[in-house]
């Protein structure tokens, strides 16, 4: 996050955020809002350089409070996507080698004899 509780300011029933790509990945972010969009919308803004702002969208009736545990909650999520995107990254190769085994000795087409 950076700078502590600024980048938490709830207003206008919003937490803005600004992402460092060269922390998280995109994809990582868009899942983890994914898994949020029943506490708060996430509304991506263009990427600028290494930065993507964000503002994070809750119902009107929700606290500050409650939006600022549900943003930490969130950062948790964004992390643990990131560490997955990660792991994908660094599994591919080995994750293709056994598809490709698998499949290697698969007729995938029926044929009649």
């Amino acid at each position: 996050m950076g700078d502590g509780d600024r980048e938490l300011t709830f207003e206008d029933g919003a937490v803005r955020v600004v992402f460092d790509l060269r922390v998280y990945r995109q994809t990582a972010i868009q899942k983890a809002a994914y898994r949020f969009a029943d506490r708060f919308t996430a509304v991506l803004g263009a990427r600028d350089g290494h930065a993507l702002a964000a503002a994070l969208q809750f119902k009107p009736t929700t606290s500050a409070a409650t939006a600022r545990e549900a943003v930490r909650q969130f950062y948790q999520e964004l992390l643990d996507q990131e560490l997955r995107e990660q792991i994908a990254d660094e599994t591919t190769a080995v994750r293709t080698l056994i598809l490709a085994h698998a499949f290697s000795n698969v007729d995938l087409i029926k044929r009649d004899a």
